[in-house]
């Protein structure tokens, strides 16, 4: 049976027991930057999370995460990503819907010693954003040791609204991770950790004014999800998602959220000057198939399927011009309609998770490869992805690319506190979720775009690349290793093909990315393709070998 109420043990420092949440530290909150251009440094640092032990990190001009960066929509964003690191890395902008040669996916690396110069305009509503390296391979090591930070966008309709927005009187950032150390008091990456820390601080409390304050939750960890609650089932508001605002807020004592969700809370602490409250992780609360549960087959952790402290917010005087109501309501939502949608693509998820791993998972039998495009999106298109997870374990998908709504979960509506815009979706097993996104702003135009398990110790292998083209346009341009010729173009029945590498795999899809044909390529790079069966048009072909794709363009008379 889970055990409850164990946290007089659920903090470890350094490999040993470090007893009961002692909340002495006070809550660190990263400064705030608010720049025409801001320089972001990723460089090696050292911090001690605990007495004695020196812990070699990474930051973000910091020696820990990074600043909390203030954009405002409709703004033009410059950056310029310096790294000192002695690794490649890059950086993403989590969440946000950008130019996709600035979205800082795998392709994208930025050299030891280099700078990366980057230019967006921000067209994203008023939420809390991540910014990240998105390495590949170093994802999940690079993040753990502390190379990431918030982003804050700021907009007019938010503006409009009686709520907390004073950063760090009435308006805190919170970021859990859990973090496993080595006797050392080393960082040692992997699905679960042993002690808590909340934006890098261990034994966190938090100093908060007696009226309506504003929590920006994160689930920052590596691959745990939580159950937060407040001790004594004190309730709270959600107001917005990694998207934007909510209609209207719910209320609520539980909320589950997986690795990268985030989530923007009021807490009414109004009359409480003097009192405080207990913010809880409910673990014993998870069902057996999600990540922090008390699984036997997975990687263990004494805080998997108990309940454990995150953080004490001590209640003082109120400020100078305090909020004291919850709005009734806030924003605009307008979730695109189903019937809109131009296509379904159906993504199944299989494989297992087991003991000293977190398993080998894969989507419509496919795992990662950095020279196959899976997808083909048209540029304005409205599109239904849905996800069906067949394996042992739940699974955070997340899309580069901005945001989407949830439509429904095993054909029923989403949960009110999910139909704010997502950029991630918990996909628990057996369950079939489908969400709805429109890609109406930039074609990838050679920098595809990923989705991916954003549980970082899935990414390496739980990541797959869509692009955007128009169809106006000629050939897509996708990422290749050379060229496929052919001819005749056009043709009323047989075209011949000569591609740079063994062909496996032939996909024709007409100008809106619909696949017409699919069939086994020959295994050698030259060959004949019978389009007789098409009707007369234009269509485009991909060519996918080992490793590496091209496409061409052919029309049928």
């Amino acid at each position: 049976m889970p055990m409850k109420h164990a946290y007089p043990v659920a903090v470890v420092c350094a490999g040993l027991l470090a007893g009961p949440l002692l909340a002495q530290n006070p809550l660190a909150i990263p400064p705030i930057l608010v720049q025409d251009t801001f320089d972001l440094t990723v460089a090696p640092a050292t911090r001690e999370f605990y007495p004695g032990k020196i812990t070699n990190t990474y930051g973000i001009n910091a020696p820990y995460l990074g600043p909390t960066l203030i954009l405002q929509k409709g703004d033009t964003a410059h950056f310029r990503v310096h790294n000192q690191l002695s690794e490649i890395t890059t950086m993403h902008w989590n969440g946000m819907e950008v130019p996709p040669e600035f979205d800082g996916s795998p392709p994208r690396e930025i050299l030891p010693g280099e700078t990366w110069h980057v230019k967006y305009k921000v067209i994203d509503k008023a939420s809390v954003y991540v910014y990240h390296p998105h390495t590949m391979d170093l994802i999940g090591p690079q993040v753990g040791k502390g190379a990431a930070g918030l982003i804050i966008v700021q907009d007019d309709e938010e503006a409009q609204l009686p709520l907390p927005r004073t950063y760090g009187v009435d308006d805190f950032p919170v970021a859990v991770q859990d973090k496993r150390f080595s006797p050392a008091g080393q960082f040692i990456f992997g699905p679960y950790g042993d002690s808590i820390l909340v934006n890098g601080t261990p034994d966190p409390f938090l100093e908060a004014p007696a009226q309506v304050v504003r929590l920006r939750l994160l689930n920052a960890s590596t691959a745990r999800y939580y159950v937060f609650g407040f001790e004594d089932n004190t309730p709270f508001h959600v107001i917005a998602g990694e998207g934007g605002l909510m209609a209207a807020p719910q209320t609520m004592d539980r909320l589950m959220l997986a690795s990268g969700e985030r989530v923007e809370l009021l807490l009414d602490l109004g009359g409480m000057e003097g009192d405080s409250l207990l913010l809880m992780s409910y673990g014993s609360e998870l069902p057996g198939t999600i990540p922090g549960a008390n699984n036997l087959l997975w990687e263990q952790s004494i805080l998997n399927g108990v309940d454990f402290p995150i953080l004490r917010i001590r209640v003082g005087p109120p400020s100078a011009d305090p909020v004291m109501e919850i709005p009734a309501a806030l924003a605009n939502v307008q979730p695109y309609p189903e019937s809109s949608a131009a296509r379904t693509r159906v993504k199944e998820i299989t494989g297992m998770g087991m003991v000293g791993g977190m398993g080998a998972f894969m989507i419509n039998g496919e795992g990662w490869d950095m020279e196959t495009i899976n997808d083909t999106v048209m540029l304005g298109d409205t599109e239904i992805w849905t996800y069906i997870n067949h394996s042992n374990m739940a699974h955070p998908m997340t899309m580069h690319g901005g945001s989407f709504y949830i439509l429904d979960r095993n054909g029923e509506a989403p949960a009110p506190w999910e139909q704010a815009p997502k950029s991630v979706v918990h996909v628990g097993v057996d369950d079939t979720v489908r969400v709805i996104m429109r890609f109406a702003e930039y074609t990838t135009d050679g920098w595809p775009l990923m989705y991916h398990c954003h549980n970082l110790a899935h990414i390496n292998h739980m990541m797959w690349q869509f692009i955007v083209v128009d169809p106006v346009m000629d050939v897509p341009q996708v990422p290749s290793l050379g060229q496929v010729r052919v001819h005749p173009v056009p043709s009323s029945s047989t075209v011949a093909y000569d591609a740079p590498f063994p062909v496996m795999r032939i996909t024709v899809m007409d100008m809106l990315g619909r696949e017409l044909m699919v069939e086994a390529g020959p295994a050698s790079p030259k060959s004949f393709l019978d389009i007789g069966s098409l009707p007369p048009g234009s269509y485009i072909v991909r060519f996918d070998g080992l490793g590496r794709s091209a496409t061409a363009r052919i029309v049928r008379e």
